[in-house]
């Protein structure tokens, strides 16, 4: 991979950003979009490295249970979601509209890194359902989300979503392996995307993100302790990325992160 800088924000980019912590390793935010496969030629390596997600412990030992459970009953989770009337069930019908292959939950690129990791150490960023602080911002977003679900909000999101897709489009990165079928998927995950954070404020959304970044760190401080050539990858969706890398850009103070997941 090579080296590259971080992107306008309002860039929708589909190869890794890479960025080099001061005290040592490097850190390698890779893009995809939910619930589908990217293509080949923009997958990762499976080399022995490090991964962090943009998950909890929890959420990990989820995505192996809905991953048997769709082995059981293939496509379920995507019928169940697609019918939920949620801004999710709204990307899945998209996703389907398209006639893209396979689109599944959980999500197949993390879980594809997750299975054949290959012993890499596994961190996840979110903390868990008993941290205190972690609970505490999830209370004070689920009070701002209740004052935002208005009916007019509501009966407003179908207009809101074409017009978040359209304006996507423009905001996608040209790549020779992107067919028209996956670029207009990924202005279906931007728009997503900018639904499910209607309800986060400015402020909550950069506590949220500086403490990802926090653990981020402290992930690769652990990585470095036992390693001399440092490096964590992290998938993440294409339209979240570069919120992430501008906070670990901020370079906040590491924050002890356990393995976990594997």
């Amino acid at each position: 991979m090579s080296n590259q800088r971080v992107v306008s924000a309002s860039t929708l980019v589909w190869t890794p950003v890479e960025i080099y912590d001061p005290d040592g390793g490097k850190y390698i935010l890779w893009p995809h979009l939910p619930c589908v496969e990217s293509p080949v030629e923009l997958r990762p390596g499976l080399n022995p490295i490090n991964l962090a997600f943009l998950a909890s412990s929890e959420d990990l030992w989820r995505w192996k249970e809905e991953e048997i459970e769709n082995e059981a009953n293939p496509g379920a989770h995507v019928a169940a979601a697609s019918a939920s009337g949620t801004t999710l069930g709204r990307y899945l019908s998209d996703l389907l509209g398209l006639g893209l292959h396979d689109v599944r939950i959980p999500d197949p690129e993390p879980m594809r890194l997750l299975n054949d990791h290959g012993g890499a150490k596994i961190f996840p960023l979110e903390p868990s359902s008993d941290d205190l602080g972690w609970a505490d911002l999830m209370v004070r977003h689920a009070e701002q989300a209740s004052k935002a679900s208005t009916f007019l909000g509501l009966i407003s999101t179908g207009r809101r979503w074409r017009k978040l897709r359209t304006s996507s489009i423009s905001r996608l990165d040209h790549h020779d392996a992107i067919d028209p079928e996956v670029g207009a998927a990924a202005a279906s995950a931007a728009a997503w995307w900018a639904e499910e954070q209607r309800s986060w404020t400015k402020e909550l959304t950069q506590e949220r993100d500086l403490r990802i970044a926090s653990r981020l760190r402290g992930a690769m401080r652990s990585v470095r302790e036992g390693e001399s050539d440092s490096e964590i990858l992290v998938p993440i969706h294409q339209a979240r990325l570069n919120e992430i890398a501008e906070a670990l850009s901020t370079w906040p103070e590491c924050e002890d992160c356990k393995e976990g997941g594997a």
